[in-house]
């Protein structure tokens, strides 16, 4: 499967039911990231991991296995291709909602402690309840049949024979933080690589591994629990993005809107959302912000139109501020940018009035002189010509949620 595919696929099964997809070629590499490390943080996990391994190599085509764990944790995996031994694994997920009942159901099975169940009640949270096989079937047969039309499959409930209730034992504590630890540190320098590129994929899959690797272990899933985990995270995807040369200014505004939105949560539900909210808008913000590939001359320009957008700009106020003439910066900026400064500037101020219609109840004639452009009609004009309606019709289009806005500033 190439990677344009997968990436689809991730993206639809996240969007639609929260749920991770993993493509896995023969002879299947690393299967921690099917259960979000679940099994690295047990006793044998390297046996279990191995038993999982052979489990999953015995799979027949023309099948969706619906497979639940020790732990009642859900995955389903299939082979998309009648003619190789490819899998794809959709989860994990849950059934049921975590309750005490579910919990203590735990403890009695597998004979866990107190602090052997807090170990990985964090890790739990982090997975979606789905409640509907049949929805899931229909997606997953949707899928199938993009990949491989008239391909047709049968269901089998299954489960792993080789698992048993005393395999399931958490690693204690102290070996338990000291190899989370050590894990942490191999993943920060891939998650800041993918966030500075503008990754989304890549950036929220390691986040998610770092996630379930670094904190979950420790976290008894308390809310202050969960906001500790989501301010480091806040920090690291700032670090990244900030190897993009991204103006401070940006990262800034973005950080500290994060630090409210987390502080503000009020329940764990509010925070589960927040995580890939934060990946998806540090690395939307990289895609439109980056400066790496630029002179620090067009750096230094390209950041004082973003910064003063709302102020009288122009090819002589821009040359002045640079302390370089105009003939040349507009030379280099047109070199480097690829268009002129005076259609760069006005295809900013109509951007960064889209967000403005899309988000306040401002007149339109105030949102032009917001943007820097005095004259409505001229605004109108020029926003006709770049977005293809006018102010008006788009705000309005909006309203009846017929297209969502740009995603751009």
């Amino acid at each position: 499967m190439d990677a344009a595919t997968i990436h689809f696929l991730k993206r639809l099964l996240q969007d639609t039911m929260s749920l991770n997809f993993n493509y896995y070629t023969f002879p299947f590499g690393d299967l921690s990231l099917m259960d979000v490390g679940l099994r690295r943080g047990l006793q044998d996990s390297k046996t279990l991991y191995q038993n999982l391994r052979e489990f999953l190599s015995q799979a027949e085509h023309n099948t969706f296995y619906f497979y639940s764990d020790r732990y009642n944790i859900n995955y389903l995996f299939f082979h998309p291709y009648p003619d190789c031994e490819d899998l794809v694994v959709a989860g994990p997920f849950l059934r049921i909602t975590i309750d005490q009942h579910y919990l203590d159901s735990l403890i009695s099975t597998h004979h866990l402690n107190h602090t052997e169940i807090e170990s990985i009640r964090g890790l739990l949270y982090q997975f979606p309840v789905i409640d509907d096989n049949f929805r899931l079937i229909s997606i997953m047969s949707d899928i199938l049949n993009y990949i491989s039309p008239g391909y047709t499959f049968n269901t089998k409930i299954v489960e792993n024979t080789r698992e048993t209730d005393t395999s399931y034992i958490p690693i204690d504590d102290y070996t338990l933080h000291m190899a989370a630890t050590e894990e942490r540190y191999s993943l920060e320098e891939p998650l800041f690589q993918a966030i500075a590129k503008g990754n989304t994929v890549e950036a929220l899959a390691l986040t998610r591994h770092f996630m379930s690797i670094v904190y979950a272990p420790r976290i008894n899933n308390s809310i202050a629990d969960k906001k500790a985990s989501l301010y480091s995270t806040n920090t690291m995807l700032r670090l990244g993005a900030g190897r993009s040369n991204v103006h401070p200014v940006f990262l800034h505004e973005l950080s500290s809107k994060f630090v409210k939105l987390i502080s503000d949560s009020t329940a764990l539900s509010q925070l589960d959302k927040i995580h890939e909210k934060m990946v998806r808008e540090y690395c939307l913000l990289v895609q439109n912000k980056a400066r790496n590939q630029y002179s620090k001359l067009i750096r230094d320009a390209l950041n004082h139109i973003d910064l003063n957008i709302s102020r009288p700009l122009n090819l002589s106020t821009l040359a002045e501020y640079c302390h370089v003439s105009a003939p040349y910066l507009s030379k280099t900026f047109k070199k480097e940018v690829g268009t002129t400064i005076t259609d760069y500037i006005t295809n900013c101020r109509i951007h960064s009035s889209l967000r403005l219609l899309s988000t306040t109840n401002m007149p339109i004639q105030e949102i032009a002189f917001y943007v820097g452009m005095e004259d409505h009609n001229y605004y109108t004009k020029v926003f006709k010509k770049i977005i293809g309606y006018p102010p008006s019709e788009y705000r309005k289009n909006l309203l009846r949620n017929n297209f969502k806005p740009l995603n751009k500033k």
